[in-house]
């Protein structure tokens, strides 16, 4: 868990625990899991940040029932955001499963992670890791088309 301390304290403002079982601790999911997400992070630890679910579309998260079941579950385990990747229709039972849902203190976790240390445009043009990611892409081979089959 050192790690995952010394980062919260940096100032970490979000992590995505993983579909694992550690189940000589746990015998839940990780990410379905409020020893984890509750117990361990938010009061052991003291992570403030926002708390994102892993994509509920895995093979893995099957465990923890249908897609609408996957967001509940992960939403009671201690996320504060939950993600369909790639998945269109699971996505829309997810939201329909949700409509009624609200967390205000997941919704000011959010919040509060967009609102930190915003550039103005001319700050972002000044800052060195900005002007080393430009020169990185100006040398970049060109891509002419990716075709990511999404359709």
């Amino acid at each position: 868990l050192r790690p995952f301390e010394t980062m919260i304290h940096a100032g970490m403002e979000a992590i995505m625990p993983a579909h694992v079982i550690y189940s000589h601790i746990d015998r839940e999911l990780a990410g379905f899991s409020p020893f984890w997400l509750k117990k361990v992070l938010r009061q052991q630890l003291g992570f403030q940040g926002v708390i994102f679910s892993d994509d509920l579309n895995m093979a893995a998260a099957e465990e923890a029932g249908g897609y609408g079941d996957r967001a509940v579950a992960a939403l009671s385990a201690g996320c504060d955001m939950v993600l369909i990747c790639n998945n269109k229709p699971a996505a829309m039972v997810v939201l329909e499963r949700l409509k009624d849902y609200a967390d205000p203190a997941a919704h000011v976790r959010l919040v509060r992670m967009h609102g930190r240390k915003q550039k103005t445009i001319q700050q972002l043009h000044l800052d060195p890791q900005w002007k080393r990611a430009v020169n990185r892409l100006s040398v970049a081979p060109e891509v002419i088309s990716l075709d990511l089959g999404l359709e």
